[in-house]
């Protein structure tokens, strides 16, 4: 009888000293795991949002927490999580696996009190700069608005009065003003001005948010192409202006056959006179890009005609002209337009030559036919080339030259 006593004792306390180490050992195992493994029981609401699966095409997974959408990248196998545009490490979270108070926009701090999605958050754009930057970040703003189920509204721009945007609620600069002013607005700035960030896809679910910086990249919105170029319908009065503008080009053409209008831009000016350009790596192409830009459409179509809109009358035609008579061909100016006549001249035609800027990427983007671009801009090593990724600024079916 004491002998099975003790040994019921013993097996007792066996038993007490297992889940005694048991159970620390299971809080640090806890503790140090990755935050990927840590919130794996949220992956069965990965996002399917516009019929995509649980990664982006970058390959990127989405998860959901509490706070809305997080991006889950791997950096040299670390995962690293990128949310309104900032980088966050496993000491960004708590125990839990949630984002810390003080990351987190939608748990107010003192509380800890969880704020309710919204269903009629807003989103808007802080615009600056002139037409081709403008045409980026209202973009980037449509784009960012639908896959995040937002709606739009804007300040005043000079783009209202060229393009027949739809959808988009436009407000006078003081409603404006009053409207994002407000404590339930949140900004996300995109960082570099040519350099893509997919934190844009994952915004806040509990915040109005207003977008600053420039959105000079492609993939904040090429995914929707067709809707955007929709956006960007250049009114009635422009249109038929650069109709005429078109049709006075194709009759440079003596020929039955139909004509193949190519668009060129080039810019000097502004860009030539100011210093600051030069300074920082806006290098102007010269008559050898246009030459063989010219030289590919020439070979590659039949009855080809140049269309040249510029700042820079005087060059371009001591220049293009010369390539035209080399070539056999015909360059035909476009003078005494708007700048929007223009532009939507460019997107008309068949084919496109880049100059630099964001007015020229934006005729190109709206051309449906082949674009040849000047891949000498930015210059390497330039301040400019440390703000531009060109594989997010050009999109790779454009032909580089310089």
């Amino acid at each position: 009888m004491r002998l099975s006593w003790c040994l019921t004792k013993l097996r007792l306390r066996r038993w007490h000293i297992f889940y005694t180490l048991l159970i620390p050992f299971m809080m640090l195992v806890y503790v140090l795991a990755p935050v990927n493994r840590r919130i794996e029981h949220q992956q069965d609401v990965i996002l399917k949002e516009n019929g995509e699966s649980s990664h982006t095409t970058t390959g990127t997974p989405k998860i959901r927490t509490r706070m809305g959408w997080m991006v889950i990248n791997t950096v040299n196998k670390i995962p690293v999580v990128q949310y309104r545009g900032a980088e966050l490490t496993n000491k960004s979270f708590d125990e839990r696996g949630w984002l810390n108070v003080k990351n987190n926009p939608c748990v107010e701090e003192k509380t800890h009190k969880v704020q309710p999605e919204s269903k009629c958050l807003q989103i808007t754009v802080e615009i600056q700069s002139r037409m081709g930057n403008h045409m980026f970040m209202v973009a980037a703003m449509i784009a960012a608005a639908k896959m995040n189920g937002r709606c739009s509204i804007i300040s005043p721009t000079p783009m209202l009065k060229v393009f027949n945007l739809q959808n988009i609620m436009a407000l006078n600069k003081s409603e404006w003003k009053n409207t994002t002013t407000k404590s339930n607005w949140l900004i996300f700035d995109s960082g570099k001005i040519a350099v893509y960030n997919p934190a844009v896809r994952v915004l806040p679910t509990c915040k109005n948010v207003i977008l600053r910086g420039f959105f000079q990249s492609w993939k904040y919105f090429h995914h929707m192409k067709p809707e955007i170029v929709k956006q960007f319908t250049f009114i009635p009065k422009v249109q038929e202006k650069a109709k005429i503008a078109l049709s006075n080009a194709v009759k440079a053409v003596k020929s039955e056959k139909p004509a193949t209008v190519v668009g060129i831009h080039v810019r000097r000016g502004d860009i030539i006179k100011d210093p600051f350009y030069k300074r920082h790596g806006f290098d102007v192409p010269d008559a050898r890009y246009f030459f063989k830009a010219m030289t590919y459409f020439q070979k590659k179509y039949s009855n080809v005609v140049f269309m040249v809109a510029t700042n820079g009358i005087e060059w371009s035609k001591a220049n293009l002209n010369v390539v035209a008579n080399i070539l056999g061909t015909n360059v035909v100016y476009l003078q005494g337009n708007s700048p929007e006549v223009d532009m939507a001249a460019l997107a008309m035609s068949d084919h496109m030559i880049m100059s630099l800027g964001t007015y020229s990427w934006w005729a190109a983007y709206l051309c449906k036919g082949e674009v040849i671009y000047f891949s000498g801009y930015p210059r390497d090593g330039s301040i400019m080339g440390g703000k531009l990724k060109k594989a997010d600024y050009y999109l790779p079916y454009w032909i580089g030259m310089k």
